[in-house]
Protein backbone atom coordinates (compact mmCIF):
# COMPACT_ATOMS: atom_id res chain seq x y z
CA UNK A 1 0.00 0.00 0.00
CA UNK A 2 1.48 3.19 -0.81
CA UNK A 3 1.32 6.09 1.48
CA UNK A 4 -1.64 8.17 0.00
CA UNK A 5 -3.98 4.70 -0.07
CA UNK A 6 -2.81 4.88 3.76
CA UNK A 7 -3.53 8.36 4.70
CA UNK A 8 -6.82 7.65 2.73
CA UNK A 9 -8.00 4.81 4.94
CA UNK A 10 -6.98 6.41 7.80
CA UNK A 11 -8.34 9.52 7.00
CA UNK A 12 -11.64 7.78 6.13
CA UNK A 13 -11.84 6.26 10.04
CA UNK A 14 -11.41 9.43 12.64
CA UNK A 15 -12.82 9.04 15.67
CA UNK A 16 -16.24 11.33 15.40
CA UNK A 17 -18.90 11.50 18.01
CA UNK A 18 -21.96 11.20 16.96
CA UNK A 19 -25.98 11.22 17.81
CA UNK A 20 -28.77 9.79 16.28
CA UNK A 21 -31.51 13.03 15.09
CA UNK A 22 -35.06 11.07 14.15
CA UNK A 23 -33.16 7.72 13.40
CA UNK A 24 -30.31 8.94 11.40
CA UNK A 25 -27.00 8.83 12.84
CA UNK A 26 -25.36 12.70 12.65
CA UNK A 27 -21.45 12.71 12.71
CA UNK A 28 -19.73 15.89 14.74
CA UNK A 29 -18.09 17.92 11.56
CA UNK A 30 -15.38 19.37 13.65
CA UNK A 31 -12.17 17.09 13.26
CA UNK A 32 -12.60 16.85 9.46
CA UNK A 33 -13.26 20.55 9.10
CA UNK A 34 -10.02 21.56 10.96
CA UNK A 35 -8.43 18.88 8.40
CA UNK A 36 -10.04 20.90 5.78
CA UNK A 37 -8.82 24.28 7.47
CA UNK A 38 -5.26 23.10 7.37
CA UNK A 39 -5.31 21.66 3.79
CA UNK A 40 -6.54 25.14 3.18
CA UNK A 41 -3.69 26.82 5.00
CA UNK A 42 -1.49 24.69 3.42
CA UNK A 43 -2.25 25.51 -0.08
CA UNK A 44 -2.17 29.42 0.69
CA UNK A 45 0.96 28.48 2.22
CA UNK A 46 -0.15 29.88 5.98
CA UNK A 47 1.10 26.75 7.38
CA UNK A 48 5.19 25.82 6.67
CA UNK A 49 7.63 23.56 7.67
CA UNK A 50 5.20 21.05 8.89
CA UNK A 51 4.05 23.41 12.03
CA UNK A 52 0.71 23.92 12.72
CA UNK A 53 0.14 27.00 14.69
CA UNK A 54 -3.22 28.31 16.18
CA UNK A 55 -3.72 31.21 14.42
CA UNK A 56 -6.70 33.28 13.15
CA UNK A 57 -6.69 32.08 9.76
CA UNK A 58 -6.84 28.65 10.86
CA UNK A 59 -10.00 29.10 13.04
CA UNK A 60 -12.02 30.95 10.56
CA UNK A 61 -11.08 28.76 7.86
CA UNK A 62 -12.28 26.20 10.82
CA UNK A 63 -15.57 27.84 11.77
CA UNK A 64 -16.48 28.89 7.87
CA UNK A 65 -16.54 24.69 7.05
CA UNK A 66 -18.23 24.06 10.27
CA UNK A 67 -21.06 26.18 9.24
CA UNK A 68 -20.88 25.63 5.48
CA UNK A 69 -20.71 21.97 6.08
CA UNK A 70 -22.67 20.69 9.36
CA UNK A 71 -25.34 18.50 8.83
CA UNK A 72 -27.32 19.86 11.58
CA UNK A 73 -28.00 22.78 14.12
CA UNK A 74 -26.46 20.51 16.68
CA UNK A 75 -22.73 21.51 16.07
CA UNK A 76 -23.07 25.56 16.11
CA UNK A 77 -20.53 25.65 19.03
CA UNK A 78 -17.34 25.28 16.63
CA UNK A 79 -15.12 24.47 19.79
CA UNK A 80 -11.83 24.84 18.00
CA UNK A 81 -9.95 23.18 20.83
CA UNK A 82 -11.66 20.20 20.97
CA UNK A 83 -10.83 18.82 17.53
CA UNK A 84 -6.87 20.49 17.47
CA UNK A 85 -6.51 18.55 21.12
CA UNK A 86 -8.28 14.98 20.21
CA UNK A 87 -7.26 14.73 16.41
CA UNK A 88 -3.96 13.14 18.14
CA UNK A 89 -6.03 10.25 18.56
CA UNK A 90 -5.49 9.45 14.96
CA UNK A 91 -1.97 8.91 15.35
CA UNK A 92 -0.64 11.04 12.55
CA UNK A 93 -1.54 14.53 14.36
CA UNK A 94 1.45 15.38 16.91
CA UNK A 95 0.90 18.04 19.96
CA UNK A 96 3.94 19.45 20.99
CA UNK A 97 3.90 21.04 24.36
CA UNK A 98 5.56 24.58 25.27
CA UNK A 99 8.51 24.02 27.22
CA UNK A 100 7.81 22.48 30.95
CA UNK A 101 4.05 21.54 30.11
CA UNK A 102 5.15 18.34 28.37
CA UNK A 103 3.37 16.43 31.14
CA UNK A 104 0.24 18.72 31.14
CA UNK A 105 -0.11 16.91 27.57
CA UNK A 106 0.36 13.76 27.61
CA UNK A 107 -1.37 13.15 30.83
CA UNK A 108 -4.30 15.49 30.01
CA UNK A 109 -7.72 13.05 28.68
CA UNK A 110 -9.34 16.40 27.26
CA UNK A 111 -8.70 20.56 27.61
CA UNK A 112 -10.62 22.67 29.92
CA UNK A 113 -11.01 25.96 27.28
CA UNK A 114 -9.44 27.31 24.27
CA UNK A 115 -7.24 29.85 26.25
CA UNK A 116 -6.17 26.41 28.27
CA UNK A 117 -5.05 25.08 24.77
CA UNK A 118 -2.90 28.34 24.04
CA UNK A 119 -1.56 28.47 27.09
CA UNK A 120 -0.34 24.57 26.78
CA UNK A 121 0.27 23.97 23.33
CA UNK A 122 2.76 25.35 21.36
CA UNK A 123 2.22 23.76 17.08
CA UNK A 124 0.82 20.38 15.96
CA UNK A 125 3.46 18.61 13.48
CA UNK A 126 2.11 15.59 11.05
CA UNK A 127 3.26 12.29 10.00
CA UNK A 128 6.07 13.67 7.67
CA UNK A 129 5.09 10.93 4.96
CA UNK A 130 1.30 12.43 5.33
CA UNK A 131 2.70 16.57 5.24
CA UNK A 132 4.96 15.70 1.80
CA UNK A 133 1.25 14.42 0.75
CA UNK A 134 -0.34 17.31 1.22
CA UNK A 135 2.55 19.75 -0.38
CA UNK A 136 1.53 17.95 -3.24
CA UNK A 137 -1.50 19.14 -5.38
CA UNK A 138 -3.08 16.25 -7.05
CA UNK A 139 -2.50 14.46 -3.74
CA UNK A 140 -3.92 17.23 -1.71
CA UNK A 141 -6.87 17.66 -3.36
CA UNK A 142 -7.37 13.92 -3.10
CA UNK A 143 -7.20 14.14 0.22
CA UNK A 144 -9.15 16.97 0.73
CA UNK A 145 -12.34 15.44 -2.04
CA UNK A 146 -11.84 11.98 0.11
CA UNK A 147 -12.76 13.92 3.72
CA UNK A 148 -15.92 15.44 1.86
CA UNK A 149 -17.04 12.01 0.81
CA UNK A 150 -16.87 10.37 3.93
CA UNK A 151 -17.71 12.73 6.57
CA UNK A 152 -20.02 15.33 4.37
CA UNK A 153 -21.97 12.99 2.48
CA UNK A 154 -24.94 15.35 2.29
CA UNK A 155 -23.49 18.72 2.52
CA UNK A 156 -20.43 18.62 0.78
CA UNK A 157 -21.42 20.60 -2.42
CA UNK A 158 -21.55 23.52 -0.21
CA UNK A 159 -18.11 23.22 -0.11
CA UNK A 160 -16.13 26.45 -0.88
CA UNK A 161 -12.19 26.86 -1.44
CA UNK A 162 -10.71 29.99 0.69
CA UNK A 163 -13.84 29.77 2.87
CA UNK A 164 -11.82 31.22 5.75
CA UNK A 165 -10.18 33.49 3.67
CA UNK A 166 -13.35 34.58 2.75
CA UNK A 167 -14.55 34.84 6.33
CA UNK A 168 -12.20 37.42 7.42
CA UNK A 169 -12.81 39.41 3.98
CA UNK A 170 -16.60 39.72 5.29
CA UNK A 171 -15.40 40.92 8.83
CA UNK A 172 -12.46 43.28 7.52
CA UNK A 173 -15.77 44.87 4.91
CA UNK A 174 -18.27 44.94 7.75
CA UNK A 175 -15.47 46.69 10.28
CA UNK A 176 -15.00 49.47 7.29
CA UNK A 177 -18.61 49.79 6.11
CA UNK A 178 -21.29 49.38 9.03
CA UNK A 179 -20.89 51.50 11.52
CA UNK A 180 -19.21 50.55 14.89
CA UNK A 181 -22.16 50.16 16.72
CA UNK A 182 -23.56 47.12 14.18
CA UNK A 183 -20.11 45.77 13.83
CA UNK A 184 -19.54 45.28 17.44
CA UNK A 185 -22.67 43.93 18.55
CA UNK A 186 -22.76 40.81 16.68
CA UNK A 187 -19.06 39.88 18.69
CA UNK A 188 -19.97 37.37 21.90
CA UNK A 189 -16.72 38.70 23.95
CA UNK A 190 -16.99 35.50 26.35
CA UNK A 191 -16.16 33.97 22.77
CA UNK A 192 -12.12 34.16 22.99
CA UNK A 193 -11.93 32.29 19.15
CA UNK A 194 -13.84 34.91 17.67
CA UNK A 195 -12.09 37.51 19.55
CA UNK A 196 -8.64 36.26 18.58
CA UNK A 197 -10.04 36.59 15.03
CA UNK A 198 -11.37 39.86 15.03
CA UNK A 199 -8.31 41.46 16.44
CA UNK A 200 -6.50 40.08 13.42
CA UNK A 201 -8.94 41.45 11.24
CA UNK A 202 -8.80 45.14 12.98
CA UNK A 203 -4.76 44.68 12.75
CA UNK A 204 -5.06 43.84 9.24
CA UNK A 205 -7.60 46.43 8.43
CA UNK A 206 -5.89 49.45 10.02
CA UNK A 207 -2.56 48.74 8.29
CA UNK A 208 -4.69 48.35 4.67
CA UNK A 209 -6.54 51.56 5.81
CA UNK A 210 -3.64 53.46 6.44
CA UNK A 211 -1.32 51.72 3.49
CA UNK A 212 1.16 50.23 5.85
CA UNK A 213 2.25 53.97 7.07
CA UNK A 214 2.43 55.31 10.36
CA UNK A 215 0.23 58.10 10.94
CA UNK A 216 2.59 60.24 12.83
CA UNK A 217 6.09 59.70 11.40
CA UNK A 218 5.08 58.86 8.12
CA UNK A 219 7.52 55.57 8.20
CA UNK A 220 6.18 52.81 5.57
CA UNK A 221 7.18 49.68 6.94
CA UNK A 222 6.03 46.54 5.05
CA UNK A 223 7.49 42.94 5.63
CA UNK A 224 8.63 40.87 2.59
CA UNK A 225 8.68 37.63 3.82
CA UNK A 226 5.11 37.17 5.22
CA UNK A 227 6.08 37.61 8.81
CA UNK A 228 4.47 39.55 11.34
CA UNK A 229 3.48 43.08 10.45
CA UNK A 230 6.26 45.73 11.32
CA UNK A 231 3.96 48.38 12.27
CA UNK A 232 1.15 48.35 14.83
CA UNK A 233 -2.55 48.37 14.54
CA UNK A 234 -3.16 50.72 17.84
CA UNK A 235 -6.32 51.22 19.95
CA UNK A 236 -7.36 54.66 20.32
CA UNK A 237 -9.24 53.58 23.50
CA UNK A 238 -8.10 50.46 24.84
CA UNK A 239 -10.45 47.86 23.54
CA UNK A 240 -10.23 46.08 27.37
CA UNK A 241 -12.12 49.49 28.22
CA UNK A 242 -14.90 49.48 25.11
CA UNK A 243 -14.59 46.55 23.66
CA UNK A 244 -14.38 48.36 20.33
CA UNK A 245 -12.26 46.59 17.28
CA UNK A 246 -14.27 49.17 14.55
CA UNK A 247 -11.76 50.72 12.29
CA UNK A 248 -12.52 54.56 14.04
CA UNK A 249 -10.95 53.49 17.27
CA UNK A 250 -7.68 52.60 14.88
CA UNK A 251 -4.44 54.51 14.22
CA UNK A 252 -1.62 52.53 12.33
CA UNK A 253 1.96 53.66 14.63
CA UNK A 254 5.28 52.71 15.03
CA UNK A 255 5.89 50.30 17.85
CA UNK A 256 8.29 53.10 20.29
CA UNK A 257 5.03 55.59 19.29
CA UNK A 258 2.35 53.03 19.66
CA UNK A 259 4.08 53.09 23.28
CA UNK A 260 4.14 56.78 23.83
CA UNK A 261 0.60 57.27 22.91
CA UNK A 262 -0.76 54.24 24.99
CA UNK A 263 1.20 56.01 28.08
CA UNK A 264 0.04 59.09 27.23
CA UNK A 265 3.15 61.03 26.37
CA UNK A 266 1.28 62.64 23.15
CA UNK A 267 -2.55 62.84 22.47
CA UNK A 268 -4.28 64.09 18.61
CA UNK A 269 -6.35 66.92 19.32
CA UNK A 270 -9.81 67.27 17.52
CA UNK A 271 -8.21 68.74 14.44
CA UNK A 272 -6.24 65.75 13.96
CA UNK A 273 -2.81 67.25 15.02
CA UNK A 274 -0.55 65.35 17.39
CA UNK A 275 0.37 67.14 20.66
CA UNK A 276 2.94 66.43 23.03
CA UNK A 277 2.60 66.31 26.66
CA UNK A 278 4.58 68.02 29.24
CA UNK A 279 6.80 66.62 31.89
CA UNK A 280 8.76 64.12 30.17
CA UNK A 281 12.47 65.27 28.46
CA UNK A 282 13.98 63.50 26.03
CA UNK A 283 18.22 64.27 26.78
CA UNK A 284 19.26 62.66 23.22
CA UNK A 285 18.28 60.87 20.14
CA UNK A 286 15.82 63.86 19.37
CA UNK A 287 15.50 62.85 15.60
CA UNK A 288 13.84 59.60 17.15
CA UNK A 289 11.69 61.42 19.68
CA UNK A 290 8.50 62.42 20.15
CA UNK A 291 8.53 65.86 20.86
CA UNK A 292 9.86 66.97 17.21
CA UNK A 293 5.75 66.10 16.09
CA UNK A 294 3.99 68.47 17.91
CA UNK A 295 1.66 70.27 16.26
CA UNK A 296 2.05 67.53 13.25
CA UNK A 297 -1.11 66.97 11.34
CA UNK A 298 -1.86 63.38 11.55
CA UNK A 299 -1.16 61.11 8.27
CA UNK A 300 -5.16 60.21 7.66
CA UNK A 301 -6.46 57.35 5.37
CA UNK A 302 -7.87 58.41 1.93
CA UNK A 303 -11.39 57.39 3.12
CA UNK A 304 -13.08 59.60 5.64
CA UNK A 305 -14.74 57.14 6.77
CA UNK A 306 -11.98 55.78 8.48
CA UNK A 307 -10.54 58.76 9.97
CA UNK A 308 -10.40 57.90 13.82
CA UNK A 309 -13.44 59.13 15.16
CA UNK A 310 -13.14 62.27 17.34
CA UNK A 311 -14.55 60.88 20.45
CA UNK A 312 -12.50 58.06 20.85
CA UNK A 313 -9.25 60.54 20.37
CA UNK A 314 -11.21 62.84 23.55
CA UNK A 315 -11.67 59.46 25.52
CA UNK A 316 -8.14 58.67 25.09
CA UNK A 317 -6.95 62.46 26.07
CA UNK A 318 -9.30 62.21 29.26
Amino acid sequence: MNNLDYYLARLNKLRVDGERVDGVRIESPYKPALLLAVIEGIEEQLIQDNRIEITPELIAGFKAYCQLLSPGPEYRACPFQLPFFHLRSSGFWHLHARPGLELLVTASKSVRSFGHLRDVIAYVSLDVPLWELLLQPLAREEIRQALLVRYFPLTRHYFRPRAGEEKLDELGRQMLEEPAAVYNRVVDVADETELLVRSAVFSREVLRAYESTCAVSGLQLVSTTGAAPLLDACHIVPWSVTHDNSIGNGLALCPNLHRAFDRHLFWVDEDYRVRVAEGFGELSGHDYGVQRFNGQQLRLPKVQAWWPKVENLAAQRR
